[in-house]
Formats: structure tokens, sequence, C-alpha cells
């Protein structure tokens, strides 16, 4: 029943009929001032959808298209002309003059390593001869190298392949011309305008997929090492060979996850699409770095295009599973998907959820109700009811709460971040009570987050983790030759310029994916049959009446 007071107009005339005001859209009285009305909020949780990822070669959409078309996308966007080509054009400038001229100018060049790149090749030698053969006719053309160029001493040497095609001489020349260090900060600047701009224009695709974003850590292991090794016999102590990276010991837990390297955090959308990453020391923790990463790229390039109602989920494994990175999930907008015990199938894993199913935590001032140890929430009767109820701050932080309700036991609300523990671990007074003022360090964020570790919409978010078909992790991998096996980086900035390189062709390709589907003509169907503007089918013929 709604409560109200009608207002009718004033003024000479039929009296119009009269209407319901809520009490919160009511008019303000004299001297009053006028009152807020409440911030709207989406209540609907995300569906998890499964598909293929917009720049897979599956899509009809980009079917056909060759490497060297697929570098072109890339070269052709707005954030290249924003961002690579005036450093390029830079390079160019600062060429010495002396002699005949370059043949080949920088874009040229760094055209050459996106192709690459895209090949899924270690070194450019395999991508010439990629390039240089006869299979590359058609990306010779799309790039510019179908024609022979003017070389100084051309007599000196035999040519052995393709004249037009850049050699492996002058592009390495053109690596230390740039640098390694501005190669790498270029394409990231390169791959958050890309992400900036794939907003812009698929405003709507784009924040739906990221509606649920998945967070996870790909270990890209060195041959290098990156500690300090000591000669038995000399005594000669050898610098480390990797910079930047990090050593991890094999344990029984992380087989295939062990050595010399890097760890690759991203949060991934739906759909595959890389929009935030950060390669850190196989070593480093991969929350505090996530927790970093939401704190600074994600806030500075993808929050101001999610300053919405909606209802957003991240989701990540039990590595991620801290007080620190849940608190910065929910001052993102987001609420957290994650367990401290893990869902695989193996002994030790399946006795420890056994043993947090039968643990009990008390609540203080609600005697009737208790969490067990995964903070699921039940009664003292066992019929009580459980409601998700998701809210957002004006700051847009999310609030996430678990309500119960029981005709015996009443009723409890449990919001995330007003909570904290209390009592030692395994004894029977241990239980949850209110935060004081002063206690925000001991806040458990588990407590009252409605993604409990039996939620079947939990169970949802946490599947669609594993990519299917040509996921994100499977195209890093098969695709473009990346996190497949030991690599030669000898340094960190090494590997982040090929990843970013690959970060800004997964978004230039999605972006010609999505407006080429734009401009496809929706099928329709013939104007035949049931339920058409056309002649209805024939009628099935009728059998002959026999004669008396």
């Amino acid at each position: 029943m709604k409560v109200g007071r009608t207002v009718a107009p004033k003024g000479p005339g039929k009296e119009a009929p009269k209407q319901s005001v809520s009490p919160g859209c009511m008019p303000p009285k004299d001297g009053e001032s006028p009152r807020k009305r409440r911030r709207r909020f989406g209540t609907a949780w995300p569906e998890p959808t499964k598909g293929d990822v917009p720049y897979a070669k599956s899509r009809p959409e980009l079917a056909g298209l060759s490497l060297g078309e697929q570098v072109r996308i890339l070269m052709g966007t707005p954030a290249w002309s924003e961002v690579l080509r005036p450093i390029l054009d830079a390079l160019d400038k600062d060429r010495p003059m002396k002699g005949p001229k370059p043949s080949y100018g920088s874009e040229e060049l760094e055209s050459c390593l996106l192709y690459q790149r895209l090949a899924g090749v270690s070194t450019y030698a395999e991508a010439r001869a990629l390039l240089a053969g006869d299979r590359g006719e058609h990306d010779r053309a799309v790039l510019g190298f179908d024609k022979p160029r003017a070389r100084v001493g051309r007599s000196l040497y035999l040519v052995t392949s393709r004249e037009g095609v850049p050699s492996d001489a002058t592009v390495w020349r053109h690596k230390q011309r740039f640098g390694l260090d501005e190669h790498a900060r270029a394409y990231e600047e390169l791959f958050e305008r890309l992400i900036q701009e794939h907003f812009e224009e698929f405003h709507e695709q784009l924040s739906d997929e990221a509606r649920v974003v998945h967070w996870d850590g790909s270990v890209l292991l060195s041959h290098y090492t990156s500690f300090e090794r000591v000669n038995r016999a000399t005594g000669e102590v050898k610098e480390p060979t990797l910079k930047g990276g990090g050593f991890r010991p094999r344990t029984r837990d992380n087989w295939g996850k062990a050595g010399h390297g890097f760890n690759m955090i991203a949060a991934v959308t739906q759909s595959g699409l890389p929009l935030c990453a950060r390669l850190t020391p196989i070593n480093e923790a991969e929350a505090k770095t996530a927790q970093s990463i939401i704190e600074d790229e994600w806030r500075r390039t993808v929050a101001p295009h999610l300053q919405d109602d909606l209802v957003r989920v991240m989701a990540f494994d039990a590595a991620y599973s801290g007080k620190h990175m849940r608190r910065a999930v929910h001052r993102a907008g987001f609420v957290p998907n994650c367990h401290p015990v893990s869902h695989a199938v193996r002994k030790r894993s399946e006795l420890n959820a056994e043993a947090k199913d039968k643990a009990q935590l008390k609540i203080r001032f609600h005697e009737s109700w208790h969490l067990n140890g995964h903070h699921e929430l039940s009664c003292a009767c066992g019929q009580g009811k459980t409601i998700r109820r998701v809210t957002k701050k004006r700051s847009g932080e999310a609030v996430a709460r678990l309500e119960g309700s029981c005709e015996k036991c009443g009723s409890v609300l449990l919001t995330a971040g007003d909570w904290r523990l209390y009592g030692n671990a395994g004894s029977r007074s241990r239980g949850v009570e209110k935060a004081r003022r002063g206690e925000e360090d001991k806040i458990d964020w588990r407590v009252g987050n409605p993604l409990t570790f039996h939620d079947t919409l939990s169970t949802k978010y946490g599947s669609a983790r594993f990519g299917q078909n040509e996921g994100f992790h499977g195209a890093l991998v098969t695709r473009f030759g990346l996190l497949k096996e030991k690599a030669w980086y000898r340094s960190k900035t090494q590997a982040e310029r090929d990843l970013f390189q690959v970060f800004c062709a997964m978004h230039s390709l999605a972006k010609e994916q999505r407006r080429r589907a734009a401009e496809m003509p929706v099928p329709t169907a013939p104007l035949t049959g049931a339920g058409s503007s056309g002649p209805p089918p024939a009628p099935p013929p009728q059998p002959l009446a026999r004669a008396a």
C-alpha cells in the first residue's frame, strides 16, 4: 500500500483527477529544502555468457583476413595515429641524412614487428621466411613490400629471397633506434588508448561484457636466470641473465609453473578482451598486483566508462582471496566472487571443504543464526531462506548484503565490510560481530558476501572463468605463441612489449569485427509459409472417394 497525499491543480476550469504522489516526490513546503531522490540501482545479477571472442579467426566477419590485413587494421586505428605514428615520424627525422635515402621508413619496419607477433613466431627471421615466401605474396602487397628497394652496396652480397622485404639487420637497427623501454611504453599507451576508443565506439557491447570480469595469472617462463650464480671452481660471481624476473621453486601444487620468469596478471571480459594487465616477477603475490592495478590502471582507463548502477561481478581464484583485494573490488563497483577453498576435485581440497561445512561461527546478538566456515548463513531450525542483495553508493562503491529470514528464528542482515571475527581459531566461542570505529583493518570482507561457496550463481561465475575454444589464454598460446613454453626473454620490458602488441591487436580486430557485423544485412525469413504475407502453401492431396 502506497502512502502519500494528493495534489490538485489550481485555477478555474474543470478539476483534474487527483494523482497519488509518493512521499519521496512530494513538493517541499514553504521554507523547506527540496528532498533528494533516492538513487535507483539494478537488481538483476549478470548472466554469464559463452561464445566466440570477437577477435577469433572463426568469426564470419574476420574470415579470410590475412596477417598483413590484420596489421593494417591495427595501424589504421585513430589510436595508432595519435600514439605511435608521431613517435615513428620523429625517429625518421632523427635518422642521419648523410648518404642515400633509407630504403624503409620506421612505420614500415614497425609493421614487420607486428607481423611477427601476429604470426606467433619468436624471431623476425621466421616471420621474414613467411613474408618473403610464396604464400606471403598477398601480405607483401598489403604491407607495401611487393617491390624491390634500392640498397647500398647491392652488388656486394647475394640476394637469396624477396628483395622488397626488410632484412633481419634492417629490422634489428630499427629496434635499436626505438629503444626497448620506449618501445614497450609506447605500446602500453596505445593499449590504454584503444580501450578508451573501444568504449567510446561500442560502449553498450563492451560495457555489457564487462559486467563479469575475470582475473587470472599466467606464467611466462624464460631460459635465463634471475639470480646470481657462483662458479664453484673459480669463485667467480656471474650476474643475473634475466632482468626484472623472479624464481619460484617447484612444489607439489605448481607443476609446470615453477622456474625463472614472470607472471602476467590480467583482467578480462567475458568475451576474452583484456582491460588491464601487468607483468610481475613470478614470485610476487598476485592479489597485491591485482589490487594495485584496480587502484591505478583500472581507475584511470576503465572505471570512467562503467559509471552506472548495474550489478557487476569480478571472479578470481583463491590466490586473490584477501581483504585488501576484496575491499578494492567493492570500491571499484563490483562484487567479488572468490572462495579461499578450492573447488578442485582433489582429496585435500575436498577434506578442507568438508571441514568448512561443519564449522560454525556465532553471530553476536543473533543467537538463532550462525555461519559456517564458508561464511554461509543458516538458522537454528534449518527452514530459513537467504536472499542476495546489492546496492551502490553515490561514489560507485558496491555494497553487498546477505539477508536471512525465518518465521521461527527471525531475520538477520549481514553487510559486507561491517563485520569482524572474534575469538580464537577453532574455539567454540568464535564468531562475528560488527566492527567498531577504528577497527577497519580487522574487517572480514567475506562476511556478508552473497556469492558463497555453495551458491549456484557463484558456481556459474566460477565456471565461466575457464576459457573455451579460442578464449583469451588459448589465443595467447596457440595463435600468438606466448605463454606456450620457455622463451628467450632477457628482460621484463621485452616481454611487456610483446604482450601489449598482442593486446592492441585483440582490441583493433574486435572493433573491426563489430563494425562489420553492424554493416552486414540481417537475414530475413522467406515470404512463404505460415505467418508470412506470401501465398499459403498448397493443401495436401485428398484421397479419392470410392464409388458406391
